[in-house]
């Protein structure tokens, strides 16, 4: 195969560079988790992958070359992440929960969190 017809074929997989373009979220509520309710009307500006203001549009300084996304109808929350874990455990069919609280060994259960930590975050 030719040099040249590989290196377009590579080309053509590969994804874009990242925008660093700001962008306006224009949902109709926006959730911010510390008033009770949402606030209706509110934006969310977002630079490099991550929220820098949220508020009503008076209050959020929107920059000219933002791409707005306008977003009816629906609520914008902050990302909600699962911390719920056992990595003291190993699945329920291997061995029943009561016998690997009450029965394994300390050092063992500590062993296998080290190691559902790793499997789990690297």
């Amino acid at each position: 195969m030719p040099p040249f017809f590989v290196a377009a074929l590579l080309t053509l997989g590969a994804d874009p560079a990242p925008s660093n373009k700001p962008v306006v979220l224009r949902p109709t509520r926006v959730y911010d988790g510390v008033e009770a309710k949402p606030h209706e009307g509110w934006v969310v500006l977002v630079r490099g992958g991550k929220i820098t203001a949220a508020g009503p549009p008076t209050d959020v300084q929107v920059p000219d070359d933002a791409r707005a996304i306008d977003l009816p109808g629906m609520t914008v929350l902050p990302g909600l992440i699962d911390a719920h874990t056992h990595l003291l455990l190993h699945p329920y069919n291997e061995a029943p929960w009561e016998d690997q609280v009450l029965k394994e060994p300390l050092a063992l259960r500590v062993c296998r969190a080290t190691n559902h930590a790793k499997s789990t975050l690297l």
